[in-house]
């Protein structure tokens, strides 16, 4: 049975993620939030399946101790180890998801940073032994494209703090990729798509008018695509940067 940790799941492209992956019986989901117990689409699909297929865990990613806490948790549930690390937990702090590098709030700026890089890395160190023990080896850090450093000029006062956030998740998965493959752990960075969640519509004005007519996909159409890329991806030689259709994003 295929197993899966995935961080931030309690509403958006998370739990949409834990929906999909829960319509195949042979799928094991442990589904982590800062607060299961208060999502609603958890709670309701807690209902749903029994606990040899969905195991909630509470997981607030910026805080160590929980990351060391829900491994070990997750160690006693996988004793094949885990096959899909899916690192999805993410934040966009600043008030304006246009703000100029003049408006930023530097301290909402730095904490976006942290986020993006420093919880990672515990969250890697912590589930490496569970990722190698099983059969498919496979960590999925989910980013955007507006990390993409070849297309930021594009993008003008887009999400800029959230963009350079981004830019340092996509070097750290890089680097980190590059080493582990040579242990069988195969790594993967995409873009799930302009999605129609809360954080998403952020930035809905911007685009209507830079690019008028472009629509947001749904939850649902961009977490069948996030799954079919994890599902299907090989050992490469660098960590690929894809979208959630498949295509190769520009670094």
């Amino acid at each position: 049975m295929p197993s899966y940790f995935i961080t931030g799941t309690s509403r958006g492209i998370g739990l949409a993620i834990v929906t999909e992956l829960l319509k195949d019986p042979q799928n094991f989901v442990i589904a982590s939030a800062r607060n299961p117990g208060g999502s609603k689409g958890l709670s309701e699909l807690a209902s749903q399946y029994h606990s040899d297929r969905l195991t909630l865990v509470t997981l607030d990613t910026s805080v160590p101790g929980q990351i060391t806490a829900a491994a070990a948790e997750a160690q006693k549930l996988l004793p094949s180890g885990l096959d899909y690390l899916i690192n999805n937990a993410g934040v966009s702090y600043q008030n304006s998801a246009t703000s100029t590098f003049d408006e930023l709030d530097i301290e909402l700026f730095e904490k976006e940073l942290l986020f993006n890089t420093v919880p990672i890395i515990h969250i890697l160190r912590a589930f490496k032994p569970l990722v190698l023990k099983s059969a498919e080896k496979k960590v999925l850090f989910v980013t955007s494209e507006l990390g993409s450093i070849e297309i930021a000029d594009a993008r003008p006062n887009l999400a800029n703090a959230y963009g350079v956030g981004k830019a340092a998740l996509n070097m750290l998965a890089r680097k980190w990729g590059a080493v582990t493959k040579d242990e069988g752990i195969i790594s993967i960075l995409i873009h799930p798509g302009w999605v129609d969640t809360e954080l998403g519509n952020n930035i809905d004005a911007w685009i209507q008018e830079r690019v008028p007519g472009l629509k947001p996909i749904s939850t649902q159409e961009s977490a069948k695509g996030v799954i079919k890329v994890i599902q299907e991806a090989k050992k490469q030689d660098a960590v690929p940067f894809v979208n959630y259709d498949g295509s190769v994003i520009p670094w």
